[in-house]
């Protein structure tokens, strides 16, 4: 059988990936059968061919989960993976025999692997939430971690705002928050007390110094950073993410809507950050903020693969805007 989990929202696809292979083993529970073969580690790896023929000693039963080899393998190793699943033409049907590919990320679709398993696997794809769908995620959240503990609509709003859609970063923000309120209605001064804001005035002021071209200052405000002890690949994340917030604002305001609260309304993003950002998105095109996005997309994918060093990345990506 074969299984293909992917999307932006890491934090679910490998939610469904745990709760696949609990099931498994709730009913295989010997655990011998498991196999993992994960691309872009280093050393020797094994192929899919040979993990599915070594079958267990105790059981004719094999879940083998094999991750991220369309965001990390190399193009060879994907036409090696394409050519071996073609000549398995029973695999698709052996129950005995679960393959899950799983990407911790959003893979290119025009792919040929990607193609084949989108129509020959059972599919799920997890794609980031948002608006109302990510607050009622973080209430039932809240409520299976403590039933007794929930959030005023305020507080709600500037946890959401504080963390964006990242679901990792929320998951902990909201565990932290109601082990530390444990009954009762979680406040605006909890948040304030307890939240590391996911894009502070920092963030903002680097990207309206990348926004109007002042790329000394953004140079100096990202050393600025790394100085204080910030993580390189936080504050990528931190670009990715606000330069994508700035460019599904823009998806309105260069369609003609320049009002604040309409575009908070109809993006579902808070009206704060929507203020804070028209400021950006006047002095940007939508051709230029989608090349910055899949710059640093590039950037992230080729630092974490050790192609480049991601802080003389970044330094060349904001002296080339």
């Amino acid at each position: 059988m074969l299984i293909f989990l992917f999307g932006a929202d890491s934090f679910r696809t490998q939610e469904k990936l745990s709760e696949l292979k609990n099931q498994y083993l709730s009913k295989n529970s010997s655990g011998t059968d498991l196999s993992i073969l994960e691309y872009g580690e280093t050393g020797a790896m094994k192929t899919l061919a040979e993990i599915l023929s070594a079958q267990g000693l105790f059981s004719s039963k094999q879940l083998v989960t094999v991750k991220n080899v369309m965001t990390k393998g190399s193009t060879e190793q994907q036409k090696e993976l394409l050519v071996f699943l073609k000549s398995q033409t029973e695999l698709k049907n052996d129950a005995d025999s679960i393959v899950i590919f799983f990407e911790a990320g959003a893979p290119k679709k025009n792919g040929a692997l990607y193609k084949f398993l989108f129509t020959q696997a059972k599919k799920q794809e997890f794609a980031l939430l948002e608006g109302i769908t990510l607050a009622n995620w973080a209430l039932a959240l809240t409520k299976k971690l403590s039933p007794e503990t929930t959030f005023s609509k305020s507080a709600l709003n500037l946890l959401l705002v504080a963390t964006g859609n990242d679901l990792h970063i929320l998951n902990n923000e909201i565990t932290k928050l109601v082990s530390y309120k444990t009954s009762g209605t979680i406040n605006d001064e909890d948040i304030a007390t307890l939240v590391k804001s996911k894009v502070d005035s920092t963030m903002f002021e680097t990207i309206e110094a990348l926004s109007s071209g002042n790329k000394s200052r953004a140079l100096q405000l990202l050393h600025e950073q790394i100085a204080k002890g910030e993580d390189v690949f936080y504050i990528l994340s931190m670009y990715t993410y606000q330069i994508r917030t700035l460019l599904k604002i823009g998806d309105f305001y260069w369609q003609g809507m320049s009002s604040a609260p309409q575009i908070a309304q109809a993006s579902g993003i808070h009206p704060y950050v929507v203020q804070k950002s028209l400021s950006q998105i006047r002095n940007l095109s939508e051709d230029k903020t989608k090349q910055m996005l899949r710059d640093l997309a590039e950037i992230d994918m080729n630092a974490k693969t050790g192609k480049v060093d991601p802080l003389l990345a970044l330094d060349t990506f904001i002296v080339s805007l």
